[in-house]
């Protein structure tokens, strides 16, 4: 048994508070950060090659069919990741971002367990951090699955307005001159 006395269950809880309450404080603070904390580009969030693009947690976890079904949270910042509202790119920007958001919060999560080690026998803090890293692990690799599926939907937006927009400017002189530049009238 792991838990020898009363006083391991007492710290034991004592950790749980302390770990809920960084964990609300957290999702409070997270809001007033620069989104250049959650930008994508950083070395912590960018999609390793060894990830494959997110493929390696859908074949080896097969992350696809368990990952809407665990609960999401929306926190201070109201931004659903339930579900892909649209293929705007500041809405998909966002979406990227807040991956990023829920992948830090949900590590922080974790490694705010460390500190407990200065006031736990390393019996029951190994309890409480295994409990925090297999509580926050499925967060961390659905979005590390989703970042680069949004951020590969957001090039091809991006790529289609870029084109889009090629295409309209070839056609603006075309259309300020009818097309024709015989049937224009003269000019004195």
């Amino acid at each position: 048994m792991v838990f020898h006395n009363e006083a391991s269950w007492s710290l034991f809880w004592m950790n749980v508070t302390v770990y809920v309450l960084m964990t609300l404080g957290r999702m409070q603070w997270d809001v007033w950060l620069p989104a250049k904390f959650f930008d994508p580009d950083r070395w912590w969030y960018r999609t390793r090659d060894w990830e494959r693009g997110g493929e390696l947690y859908r074949e080896l976890l097969r992350i696809d069919r368990w990952k809407d079904k665990v609960p999401a949270v929306d926190g201070r910042t109201h931004f659903s990741k339930r579900h892909l509202l649209g293929d705007d790119p500041t809405y998909l920007r966002q979406f990227v971002m807040e991956t990023c958001r829920g992948e830090s919060n949900h590590l922080r999560a974790v490694l705010s367990t460390i500190p407990m080690r200065l006031w736990t026998p390393l019996d029951v803090w190994m309890v409480c951090f295994l409990i925090a890293l297999l509580g926050n692990l499925p967060f961390i690799l659905i979005q590390r699955y989703n970042r680069p599926r949004l951020q590969r939907a957001l090039g091809r937006v991006e790529r289609r307005a870029l084109e889009s927009a090629q295409r309209r400017a070839a056609a603006a002189p075309a259309l300020q001159t009818g097309g024709d530049s015989d049937l224009q009238p003269a000019t004195a």
